[in-house]
């Protein structure tokens, strides 16, 4: 979805391309104070800045403001300099902040692959790799294989930073107390703790969260949360995925984990999804139910991608499937910003680019937002694309890594 604006009727719909990557220790020796942790959140979340502005933002005393500076100079996590001389006035001192002051791996584990990157504290992405988890036994992935396979990994990449600050590891499932996997179906496991084994074998700071929560918070800090303050997440991919910010935090639980969204009515003459709902969300989304009709309708097996590559060779049926599911996702993406009350709604996901410039759901998005005749409110909403790939799935897992290394819990 190329940058660009549609304007039609009364309503506005800005498409916004961004790309996935953005462009020592604290006083404490640890985690940042209430203060330090929110100076920081400033000169990270919009760039250098003076003490006075700082101040001004945070309602903060010149003298309460200059000892938080005096304390994240000294502990390394800012700098401060003079401002080029400009004809008019004294340079003023800018307030930085250093992007190795933290690093943290980050690990983002699929049902068969974990996933790792190293990132200093601006999200930058130094280094990755990744590694096969061990074969499930009885539909269980060995969680202690795949405790020192993530530490295995971090300390590969720990070697190439001066030094390791935590671990964030994601996956797809309900997460509790950033420890508990409460529920990881691609992994076949249930109520099991992973960040105690992984905090035993590092010695570091480990949090675990679930995938796309991760993904709101590397959103919040170096993304759409830069603009907005409230603002929903859709992941179109190997399954259906929803996050939230709200009034700048991250909502690390849903109480649904998106199973209302994802089975919201669209048409009740529509496909059935694996539950049985006729029309809903996922009966046109969702990847496995997608296939799964696909390669009925065909009598054979039949992929998404199968579908994408006979859309673009012009097959009707493909082209009719996919367009349903773009429809779909227009309602949907509609729908999350209403019941969030937000301007802003994030894409993101491996299965994105099949609805690149689509004209059904373009269409379905400008229909909903139009007014009605008596309505003068005119509905703008900025819908930000962000393609994934796994690394950057991982990345999304150093990102909440470095917020829990400087205590943004």
């Amino acid at each position: 979805m190329h940058a660009g604006e549609c304007d039609k009727g009364h309503a506005r719909i800005l498409w916004q391309v961004v790309a996935t990557s953005t462009s020592a220790r604290s006083g404490t020796g640890g985690e940042l104070s209430a203060g330090e942790l929110a100076v920081t959140r400033q000169l990270l979340i919009h760039g250098p800045a003076t003490r006075g502005d700082l101040g001004d933002r945070l309602n903060l005393s010149y003298a309460s403001m200059s000892r938080l500076a005096r304390s994240l100079i000294g502990g390394g996590i800012a700098s401060e300099d003079l401002e080029p001389p400009s004809a008019v006035g004294r340079p003023r001192q800018i307030l930085t902040a250093v992007p190795g002051a933290r690093h943290v791996v980050g690990c983002k584990l699929t049902s068969d692959t974990a996933y790792a990157v190293v990132c200093d504290m601006f999200g930058e992405v130094s280094a990755t790799a990744r590694a096969a988890l061990p074969a499930a036994v009885d539909g269980v992935v060995p969680v202690e294989a795949t405790a020192k396979i993530v530490a295995q990994l971090a300390t590969r990449l720990g070697r190439k930073v001066p030094s390791l600050d935590g671990i964030g590891v994601t996956v797809g499932g309900v997460v509790v107390d950033r420890t508990v996997v409460q529920e990881g179906t691609f992994l076949g496991w249930s109520d099991v703790d992973l960040g105690t084994p992984l905090r035993e074998r590092t010695g570091l700071p480990v949090i675990v969260a679930n995938d796309v929560a991760a993904l709101a918070r590397e959103q919040l800090w170096f993304g759409a949360g830069r603009t907005h303050s409230t603002f929903g997440i859709i992941t179109v991919g190997a399954g259906l995925g929803f996050g939230v910010v709200r009034e700048g935090v991250a909502v690390e639980q849903l109480i649904d984990n998106g199973h209302l969204l994802a089975h919201a009515p669209i048409d009740t003459r529509g496909p059935r999804c694996s539950l049985g709902h006729p029309g809903c969300v996922a009966a046109y989304l969702n990847r496995e139910d997608v296939e799964a009709q696909a390669s009925a309708a065909a009598g054979h097996p039949v992929t998404f991608d199968d579908l994408v590559r006979a859309r673009a060779s012009g097959d009707p049926a493909a082209t009719e499937r996919l367009n349903g599911a773009a429809r779909a996702l227009g309602h949907l993406i509609v729908t999350f910003a209403g019941a969030l009350q937000t301007t802003c709604i994030v894409l993101a996901g491996e299965d994105l680019a099949a609805f690149t410039d689509s004209a059904p759901l373009n269409e379905v998005i400008d229909d909903r937002l139009r007014p009605g005749p008596a309505e003068s409110q005119r509905c703008t909403l900025d819908i930000v694309t962000t393609p994934l790939t796994f690394t950057d799935w991982a990345r999304g897992a150093a990102v909440t890594g470095i917020q829990n290394a400087l205590g943004a819990h």
